[in-house]
């Protein structure tokens, strides 16, 4: 059997970018349209908003997207051996996830094909505010024909979530079936379900990485998350940086902030990648949130993937906090 370093699962997405003037006062028909927010939104209705902003804003860029797989990306890129369980579409989204995941290493033999991919629209403002709009693909319905062959991996598995309900029961049945702990960033889409939803991924959770927004909305507590069995808390705070916290102590970094900021989407998953590639490394817990927060701050450069770090900006990283 292959040997892994790590093993993603998540949503697999298709992201479009485009820039509007405000995202406070954006309208689109009854769009609950907030700066930082994400919604799911159902095919036709996100079709609908993409022909809008085709027409009316003006495009950016387009990359694949999805938090675990955004963090396995720049996992790979810097040199790990990955891969991932997730599904794309029989269509042109597709074909491009896979190229971006293949160009890097990343290993693409547990992902299945079928029907439609998973898009996202990314709206960003002169202001850099962010807004998301996901819509989950039928191709996420193959899921339930997995087999269980990489049950056995000996590689850390990293959740991440998925918009479509045959992705969360596929995720569920696989996290039942692992005899493992997982790292989990739940993301705005699972915190939405609420705490019944949530609990059997704490439960199986060693790291956590969650928001101050995704925190308070879940209503619990950082010591009844420990009392779940989780390990270590990575707490995002935007532009006040990020912490970490075990039971024993709490460290705290400010951000670091690139010289030109275009882009903030996906910073929170590069967070996630220097932090996983830290621990992978035997970085201590200091250099290892360090780690996150550079990765994270530099991803801020330009859109989407092509912000984030390169595997010498990566390793030059990691030789000076040694």
């Amino acid at each position: 059997m292959e040997i892994f370093d790590f093993v993603g699962c998540g949503a697999l997405n298709w992201d479009i970018f485009f820039e509007v003037e405000d995202l406070s006062i954006f309208k689109f028909e009854d769009l609950e349209i907030f700066p930082g927010r994400e919604i799911v939104l159902k095919r036709e209705k996100f079709l609908k908003f993409l022909k809008f902003l085709e027409k009316k804003e003006k495009f950016l860029f387009e990359c694949g997207g999805g938090s675990s797989a955004n963090t396995i990306y720049a996992l790979s890129l810097w040199g790990f051996k990955n891969t991932f369980l997730g599904a794309v579409g029989e269509d042109e989204y597709g074909k491009k996830i896979l190229e971006e995941f293949e160009n890097v290493g990343v290993n693409t033999q547990f992902i299945l094909k079928g029907k439609n991919s998973s898009l996202a629209i990314i709206l960003l403002d002169k202001k850099k505010d962010r807004f998301i709009a996901v819509s989950p693909g039928d191709s996420e319905e193959t899921l339930s024909s997995f087999k269980n062959i990489f049950l056995n991996f000996g590689a850390c598995f990293h959740f991440s979530s998925f918009a479509s309900k045959s992705g969360q029961e596929f995720q569920k049945n696989l996290l039942s079936k692992i005899n493992k702990k997982i790292s989990f960033d739940p993301g705005e889409i699972y915190t939405q379900l609420g705490k019944m939803f949530l609990n059997p991924f704490f439960k199986k959770t060693e790291i956590l990485f969650i928001t101050e927004y995704e925190l308070k909305e879940i209503d619990l507590t950082l010591d009844e998350l420990f009392n779940l069995g989780i390990k270590k808390i990575f707490l995002k705070k935007g532009k006040a940086g990020a912490e970490c916290y075990t039971q024993k102590k709490k460290i705290s970094f400010s951000a670091f902030k690139p010289e030109k900021i275009i882009d903030n989407t996906g910073a929170g998953d590069y967070f996630n990648a220097g932090v996983l590639a830290g621990l992978k490394l035997g970085l201590s817990e200091e250099n290892t949130l360090k780690l996150g927060i550079y990765s994270a701050g530099m991803s801020l450069r330009d859109f989407g993937r092509k912000g984030c770090l390169t595997k010498w900006e990566f390793q030059n990283c990691v030789n000076l906090l040694k």
